[in-house]
């Protein structure tokens, strides 16, 4: 079955973390493995222990893998953003030139994949319709569809480029990331909107840019609620009453989504499935997982419970988003393992119309939506 996966970071470990994602994954365990094996190459004049990046882990995702997995069309980020060192993430930068230029790299890169063969850019209903109809019956060629997103709005320097990036193709934007940034405050602060991000907000209305609620700090998400009027959705975020912490919805928040027609993208991550471990307390954070990809029915449950259907909720995996198959679930080895997955709703008595929608459909629907 297709699988419209909402939330994937291809650029950030193809840049950062040095990944060729159009090898197979087995291929790039075997390149970052850290034990010293010798010279990297006969020719090499010095032999020493390959080191692993922060926050890298063991690569789960790779095109190959996407294909045997039929993950045919996926949401993929611009993810660069103005921060200070803080004790959770070490990849922010100082200026919001910096993030502009690599999020112009982002995007490059993308396009590269795009001229190769490999994907198709999506930004508009035909796009969308012509890609999704071609992987319910894919060949091994077809190009996977991206609808390019972008996570941390510092890239874009000013409302003036706001059209220039969306000629470009971009059709998401996620004002936030952790802490604060240009915009307002993210995950793990208390502060809101500065007042910077109203005209940037204006000009992407001008657009059918979707915001996307992730990431938001409590006061950050009612603000762009109150004043946006736009399309919304969360692309990956989890349920706050089944697993503590400022990074996961509210109940009232998840209502707030669903009377807007948004979808809710779930997370494959150990730290979003375990309840005994409080996003808002580093010290609670695993270095293990101990939960299986059944954990994150629950939060599709409990979002179909308070929407009365299942039109709210998709996938939004976010796999190797800064961590590796260490802290995905215990029953998954890479991103092919998600069609395993929706045989798990059915085990959970989900009905076919119900996974389809989870797996592509409200996706595919809230797009078509806003473009048409």
């Amino acid at each position: 079955m297709l699988i419209f996966d909402g939330h994937l970071d291809l650029a950030y470990n193809a840049l950062f973390h040095r990944r060729d994602l159009t090898v197979p994954v087995y291929e790039l365990r075997e390149r970052e493995d850290p034990i010293p094996l010798g010279p990297s190459h006969p020719d090499s004049l010095r032999s020493r222990k390959r080191n692993e990046s922060p926050a890298k882990g063991t690569a789960s995702v790779a095109l190959p893998e996407l294909r045997k997995g039929q993950i045919g069309i996926f949401m993929s980020t611009i993810m660069a953003r103005t921060q200070v060192s803080n004790n959770q993430l070490d990849d922010g930068v100082r200026t919001q030139l910096a993030a502009h230029a690599i999020g112009q790299s982002h995007l490059h890169y993308y396009k590269a994949l795009q001229n190769e063969g490999h994907l198709k850019l999506i930004t508009n209903s035909e796009t969308l319709i012509e890609v999704a109809k071609k992987w319910h019956n894919p060949t091994d060629e077809t190009p996977f569809g991206l609808v390019l997103s972008m996570e941390s709005a510092d890239p874009i320097l000013d409302p003036n480029q706001v059209e220039w990036w969306f000629e470009q193709g971009l059709r998401s934007v996620g004002p936030m990331h952790f802490g604060a940034n240009t915009w307002g405050h993210g995950t793990g602060t208390q502060g809101g909107l500065y007042a910077c991000t109203y005209p940037l907000l204006d000009a992407l209305a001008e657009t059918t840019i979707a915001i996307d609620l992730t990431h938001a700090s409590d006061l950050s998400f009612w603000q762009l609620l109150d004043y946006w009027k736009g399309p919304v959705h969360a692309s990956h975020c989890m349920c706050r009453s089944l697993v503590p912490g400022q990074r996961h919805l509210s109940d009232d928040m998840i209502r707030a989504i669903i009377d807007r027609d948004g979808v809710i993208g779930i997370v494959f991550a150990e730290f979003m499935l375990n309840p005994e471990i409080d996003f808002d307390n580093p010290n609670t954070y695993p270095t293990s997982a101990k939960r299986t990809m059944s954990a994150a029915i629950d939060h599709i449950d409990h979002i179909c419970q308070m929407a009365g259907n299942c039109n709210n909720v998709s996938i939004g995996s976010d796999l190797d988003g800064g961590f590796g198959r260490e802290l995905g679930p215990t029953d998954f080895d890479t991103i092919e393992d998600l069609q395993k997955f929706l045989g798990k709703l059915k085990d959970r008595g989900y009905s076919t119309s119900d996974i389809q929608g989870i797996a592509h459909g409200n996706l595919l629907n809230f797009f078509r939506n806003i473009w048409s």
